[in-house]
């Protein structure tokens, strides 16, 4: 094992094995660039050194962020919001692995903070979702983007307040049970192996137990993160419930957490994009996904997410503003860069309004990759 000290990490640094944090604990998967975030991060924790059975491989040039290039509007509040929740979760994490003491009132903190920041900016949760560079090995990331959407999607539907925090609870703790897994499958760069794969479905089992036992919630939350990953065909796990037996909260959460799990990076595979994700869902046909929670989904966040790229029939690249529940093929728009390859930067491009300007339509949705390159694969202006 190798061991390097924090204040040797270089922004752009990769390694050729993960980099763990205590031997259990994930800091980035093999090839993964280290982000000047992620060493903050560290520091933060007061963490003086990390360990990999690797050396390190290349550095890469560390690329300005979107918001760097082209001035993206984001809620500065919001996003520093995030991270310090997000931190605080992976905080919690830890001290469940390590069998420490959680108590009831920092898990309820974290949840009326979340649900309070949904109320009061729903656009901006969705967007940052879409735009944080979800890592799939960032437990605490996870929690708090599937917390955030299926709160979104409770508003949506209006469900009762203690309704909703039991969702938000849930959906922040859906996944603790992977705190009872061996750390190095969930690190592993490759798909699962059938006897790995078992080993895996068994946190929903965990979660139980530790919401149930340890953390002395309700018990309606602890169902609900028992059953997140059951489906509504009656194939999913660990019970094979069907239909309306799976408690209404998990089936937000089962399509939260599949949306989310199909934006975020895997040490496999890139991101997709939002439209994507979302066309993928749609897709389901009733097997994995409650249809009604599919169409309230496709309400609150968007067919064409919110803060998403998209290339209109004139050549020209625009950022979705909000969807239209009545039209959500042609939300409203901003341009970015005009058919004329004219830049917008700032927030300073036309509006358009594609539910009323019936001369413009969406080609394609595109991925930030675009804005990055400033180019766009197969489009000519």
């Amino acid at each position: 094992m190798n061991y390097i000290d924090v204040s040797d990490l270089e922004p752009g640094q990769t390694f050729t094995h993960p980099v763990f944090i205590e031997s259990d604990t994930i800091f980035v998967p093999a090839g993964v660039p280290i982000r000047d975030k992620d060493i903050k991060r560290l520091q933060d924790w007061q963490v003086e050194r990390v360990e990999t059975e690797g050396t390190a491989w290349a550095t890469v040039a560390p690329q300005k962020t979107l918001e760097e290039i082209w001035g993206l509007p984001t809620d500065g509040e919001f996003n520093v919001f995030y991270i310090q929740t997000v931190e605080r979760m992976n905080h919690l994490f830890s001290r469940i692995r390590n069998n420490e003491e959680v108590a009831e009132s920092e898990i309820d903190d974290i949840v009326q903070s979340i649900i309070q920041k949904v109320e009061d900016k729903e656009v901006d949760a969705v967007r940052l979702v879409l735009m944080s560079g979800n890592n799939s090995t960032d437990l605490g990331m996870s929690a708090v983007s599937i917390g955030l959407l299926s709160v979104s999607v409770g508003l949506t539907l209006k469900r009762p307040r203690h309704k909703l925090y039991h969702l938000c609870t849930g959906a922040i703790l859906h996944d603790v049970g992977m705190q009872r897994i061996p750390q190095n499958l969930i690190a592993l760069e490759r798909g699962l192996r059938p006897h790995e794969l078992k080993t895996l479905r068994t946190h929903p089992l965990h979660s139980y137990r530790i919401v149930s036992e340890e953390l002395q919630l309700a018990d309606e939350i602890a169902q609900i993160v028992l059953q997140h990953h059951e489906r509504w065909d009656g194939k999913g796990y660990p019970q094979g419930r069907k239909g309306a037996d799976i408690i209404y909260e998990s089936r937000i959460i089962s399509v939260a957490d599949a949306f989310e799990a199909m934006v975020s990076e895997r040490p496999w595979r890139h991101p997709m994009i939002g439209y994507d994700a979302m066309r993928a869902i749609l897709s389901d046909n009733q097997r994995r996904f409650d249809p009604e929670i599919v169409k309230v989904f496709i309400r609150s966040v968007g067919l064409y997410p919110v803060g998403g790229l998209v290339l209109l029939s004139d050549g020209s690249i625009g950022r979705v503003m909000s969807a239209s529940e009545n039209a959500p093929l042609r939300p409203e728009v901003i341009i970015l860069i005009d058919s004329a390859g004219e830049e917008f930067k700032d927030n300073s491009g036309q509006v358009v309004d594609l539910h009323t300007d019936k001369t413009l339509f969406i080609i394609r949705a595109l991925g930030f990759d675009s804005l990055a390159q400033k180019t766009v694969p197969g489009s000519e202006k």
